[in-house]
Protein backbone atom coordinates (compact mmCIF):
# COMPACT_ATOMS: atom_id res chain seq x y z
CA UNK A 1 0.00 0.00 0.00
CA UNK A 2 1.31 3.12 -0.94
CA UNK A 3 1.74 6.09 1.44
CA UNK A 4 -1.09 8.26 -0.28
CA UNK A 5 -3.56 5.20 0.65
CA UNK A 6 -2.47 5.12 3.88
CA UNK A 7 -2.89 8.74 4.62
CA UNK A 8 -6.37 8.36 2.67
CA UNK A 9 -7.04 5.66 4.72
CA UNK A 10 -5.95 7.36 7.95
CA UNK A 11 -8.10 10.74 7.14
CA UNK A 12 -11.49 8.04 6.52
CA UNK A 13 -10.86 7.00 9.91
CA UNK A 14 -10.17 10.14 11.90
CA UNK A 15 -13.52 11.50 9.63
CA UNK A 16 -15.74 8.10 10.88
CA UNK A 17 -14.59 8.87 14.26
CA UNK A 18 -15.49 12.20 14.76
CA UNK A 19 -18.95 10.97 12.96
CA UNK A 20 -18.88 8.18 15.73
CA UNK A 21 -18.44 10.70 18.40
CA UNK A 22 -21.01 12.86 17.31
CA UNK A 23 -23.53 10.16 16.53
CA UNK A 24 -22.81 8.54 20.32
CA UNK A 25 -23.27 11.60 22.26
CA UNK A 26 -26.78 11.67 21.08
CA UNK A 27 -27.12 8.37 22.70
CA UNK A 28 -27.44 9.09 26.59
CA UNK A 29 -29.19 8.50 29.61
CA UNK A 30 -29.95 12.37 31.20
CA UNK A 31 -28.45 12.96 34.58
CA UNK A 32 -26.62 15.72 36.21
CA UNK A 33 -23.45 14.21 33.67
CA UNK A 34 -24.86 12.57 30.81
CA UNK A 35 -24.08 8.98 30.18
CA UNK A 36 -23.38 8.80 26.50
CA UNK A 37 -21.83 6.28 24.61
CA UNK A 38 -19.17 8.63 23.80
CA UNK A 39 -16.50 6.43 25.91
CA UNK A 40 -17.13 3.58 23.80
CA UNK A 41 -17.13 5.29 20.55
CA UNK A 42 -13.72 7.22 21.80
CA UNK A 43 -11.65 3.64 23.36
CA UNK A 44 -12.61 1.87 20.44
CA UNK A 45 -10.93 4.29 18.26
CA UNK A 46 -7.70 4.23 20.90
CA UNK A 47 -7.33 0.87 20.48
CA UNK A 48 -8.13 0.58 16.90
CA UNK A 49 -6.58 3.83 15.40
CA UNK A 50 -3.80 5.04 18.47
CA UNK A 51 -3.78 8.46 20.31
CA UNK A 52 -2.45 10.32 17.71
CA UNK A 53 -5.76 9.88 15.22
CA UNK A 54 -7.83 9.71 18.02
CA UNK A 55 -6.86 12.72 19.28
CA UNK A 56 -7.38 14.61 15.67
CA UNK A 57 -11.18 13.22 15.56
CA UNK A 58 -11.76 14.23 19.14
CA UNK A 59 -10.44 18.09 18.00
CA UNK A 60 -12.32 17.24 14.78
CA UNK A 61 -15.75 16.73 17.12
CA UNK A 62 -15.30 19.04 19.64
CA UNK A 63 -14.53 21.91 16.96
CA UNK A 64 -17.97 20.54 14.87
CA UNK A 65 -19.55 21.06 18.35
CA UNK A 66 -18.34 24.48 19.34
CA UNK A 67 -19.65 26.41 16.06
CA UNK A 68 -22.71 25.39 16.77
CA UNK A 69 -23.79 22.17 15.34
CA UNK A 70 -26.05 19.77 18.12
CA UNK A 71 -23.58 17.29 18.33
CA UNK A 72 -23.39 17.03 22.11
CA UNK A 73 -25.46 15.20 24.55
CA UNK A 74 -28.83 16.39 24.95
CA UNK A 75 -28.35 17.51 21.29
CA UNK A 76 -26.69 20.60 21.74
CA UNK A 77 -23.79 22.65 20.29
CA UNK A 78 -22.35 26.05 20.82
CA UNK A 79 -19.27 26.95 22.47
CA UNK A 80 -20.91 27.89 25.13
CA UNK A 81 -21.88 24.37 25.76
CA UNK A 82 -18.07 23.49 26.48
CA UNK A 83 -18.33 25.89 29.53
CA UNK A 84 -21.51 24.45 31.17
CA UNK A 85 -20.71 22.22 33.95
CA UNK A 86 -20.55 19.30 32.21
CA UNK A 87 -17.98 20.71 29.09
CA UNK A 88 -14.80 19.74 31.35
CA UNK A 89 -15.48 16.21 30.31
CA UNK A 90 -15.84 16.65 26.54
CA UNK A 91 -12.07 18.53 26.80
CA UNK A 92 -11.36 15.55 28.97
CA UNK A 93 -11.79 13.49 26.23
CA UNK A 94 -9.53 15.31 24.13
CA UNK A 95 -7.03 15.24 26.90
CA UNK A 96 -7.71 11.56 27.46
CA UNK A 97 -6.81 10.75 24.05
CA UNK A 98 -3.39 13.06 24.07
CA UNK A 99 -1.77 11.47 26.90
CA UNK A 100 -3.00 7.66 25.38
CA UNK A 101 -0.62 8.93 22.63
CA UNK A 102 1.98 10.25 24.65
CA UNK A 103 1.87 6.88 26.22
CA UNK A 104 2.14 5.07 23.17
CA UNK A 105 5.20 7.08 22.09
CA UNK A 106 7.10 6.33 25.88
CA UNK A 107 5.84 3.11 26.93
CA UNK A 108 6.46 -0.03 25.31
CA UNK A 109 3.23 -2.35 24.13
CA UNK A 110 2.60 -4.97 26.86
CA UNK A 111 -0.10 -6.34 29.00
CA UNK A 112 0.90 -3.98 31.97
CA UNK A 113 0.60 -0.74 29.58
CA UNK A 114 -2.41 -1.89 27.36
CA UNK A 115 -4.28 -2.12 30.62
CA UNK A 116 -2.57 1.15 32.30
CA UNK A 117 -2.90 3.67 29.95
CA UNK A 118 -7.25 3.05 29.62
CA UNK A 119 -6.97 3.44 32.81
CA UNK A 120 -5.18 6.52 33.11
CA UNK A 121 -7.43 8.23 30.15
CA UNK A 122 -10.33 7.02 31.64
CA UNK A 123 -9.18 8.97 35.13
CA UNK A 124 -8.18 12.09 33.38
CA UNK A 125 -11.73 12.42 32.03
CA UNK A 126 -13.22 11.39 35.78
CA UNK A 127 -10.32 14.10 36.93
CA UNK A 128 -11.09 16.85 34.17
CA UNK A 129 -14.64 16.71 34.25
CA UNK A 130 -15.36 16.33 38.14
CA UNK A 131 -13.22 19.69 39.07
CA UNK A 132 -14.85 21.37 35.93
CA UNK A 133 -18.32 20.70 37.18
CA UNK A 134 -17.36 21.30 40.78
CA UNK A 135 -15.88 24.66 39.71
CA UNK A 136 -18.56 25.30 37.12
CA UNK A 137 -21.91 24.06 38.83
CA UNK A 138 -21.00 24.32 42.65
CA UNK A 139 -18.34 26.85 42.64
CA UNK A 140 -16.25 24.42 45.07
CA UNK A 141 -19.09 24.40 47.61
CA UNK A 142 -20.67 20.97 47.74
CA UNK A 143 -18.95 18.04 49.74
CA UNK A 144 -16.15 15.91 47.76
CA UNK A 145 -19.11 13.02 48.40
CA UNK A 146 -21.90 14.72 47.09
CA UNK A 147 -19.20 15.65 44.00
CA UNK A 148 -17.79 12.24 43.38
CA UNK A 149 -21.29 10.65 44.18
CA UNK A 150 -22.66 12.83 41.45
CA UNK A 151 -19.50 13.05 38.96
CA UNK A 152 -17.77 9.24 39.21
CA UNK A 153 -19.59 6.55 41.00
CA UNK A 154 -22.86 6.30 38.06
CA UNK A 155 -20.34 6.09 35.70
CA UNK A 156 -17.35 3.61 36.94
CA UNK A 157 -19.09 0.48 36.41
CA UNK A 158 -20.62 1.73 32.88
CA UNK A 159 -17.36 3.30 31.54
CA UNK A 160 -15.41 -0.29 32.47
CA UNK A 161 -17.49 -2.24 30.29
CA UNK A 162 -17.66 -0.04 27.44
CA UNK A 163 -13.70 -0.12 28.12
CA UNK A 164 -13.69 -3.62 27.98
CA UNK A 165 -16.94 -3.88 25.17
CA UNK A 166 -14.13 -1.99 23.23
CA UNK A 167 -10.96 -4.06 23.50
CA UNK A 168 -12.82 -6.72 22.35
CA UNK A 169 -14.70 -4.92 19.86
CA UNK A 170 -11.36 -3.50 18.30
CA UNK A 171 -9.26 -7.00 18.43
CA UNK A 172 -12.12 -8.29 15.82
CA UNK A 173 -12.10 -5.22 13.80
CA UNK A 174 -8.10 -4.84 13.83
CA UNK A 175 -8.40 -8.79 12.61
CA UNK A 176 -10.32 -7.71 10.06
CA UNK A 177 -8.62 -4.96 8.74
CA UNK A 178 -5.12 -7.42 8.45
CA UNK A 179 -6.99 -9.59 6.82
CA UNK A 180 -8.40 -7.72 4.28
CA UNK A 181 -5.42 -6.37 3.57
CA UNK A 182 -3.60 -9.43 3.17
CA UNK A 183 -5.87 -9.74 0.46
CA UNK A 184 -4.84 -6.63 -1.38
Amino acid sequence: MGKNSKRIRELCAIALTAALLCVSALVYIPLAVPITLQTLVLFLSLFTLGGRSTSIATAVYISIGAVGLPVFSGFSGGISRLFDPTGGYIIGMLLASLVYWIFEEIFPKNKATEIIKPTISMLIIYIFGTLWFTFMHTNGENSLIFIVATCVIPFVIPDAIKIIFARILSSKITAAIKKQSSKL
